[in-house]
């Protein structure tokens, strides 16, 4: 009579391949995801300052519009300077494995944490960069920059 199974040594081995591929495949994920997450970011922070240029370049509802950055997100605001929770204001909340760094993670003419637009024109006097970074690795950046013209790129 034969006996069908599996041995525990049988088992052992299979678990041990397993564990070595995990440990080969998973840093190799984990960084994927964190560029992913770093690449979405920066597109959603130019495409938040793109729109908020063009609306004031249209001069939608005769106003001017801007963006206020934080270390952990950025909001579009309508009007001549940021309010808290006003209405109208269009908040983007970044990931946690990213942040803009406290200490020089944004530059702009003039100071301050707010880029505004000139209506017609679409130039600002808050040009300047942003930077965004990974949490985990703070050398894995992106840089936004905003001219006068108020015209936006990344790296």
């Amino acid at each position: 009579m034969i006996k069908k199974g599996f041995t525990l040594i049988e088992l052992l081995i299979v678990i041990s391949i397993l564990a070595v591929i995990s440990a080969i495949i998973f840093p190799s994920l984990s960084k994927f995801r964190n560029d992913r997450i770093l690449n979405n970011t920066t597109t959603d922070i130019v495409s938040l300052i793109n729109t908020a240029r063009n609306d004031t370049v249209a001069s939608l509802n005769s106003k001017n519009y801007g963006i206020h950055i934080t270390s952990t997100s950025i909001t579009y605001f309508i009007g001549p300077s940021y309010t808290n929770g006003a209405v109208g204001n269009i908040v983007v909340t970044f990931d946690s494995a990213v942040n803009i760094p406290v200490s020089g993670g944004y530059s702009l003419n003039g100071g301050g944490s707010d880029i505004l637009f000139t209506r017609l024109t679409g130039d600002t006097i808050n040009y300047g960069t942003i930077t965004i970074q990974l949490v985990s690795d703070p050398a894995n950046q992106k840089t936004i920059t905003i001219s006068k013209t108020g015209s936006v790129s990344s790296n």
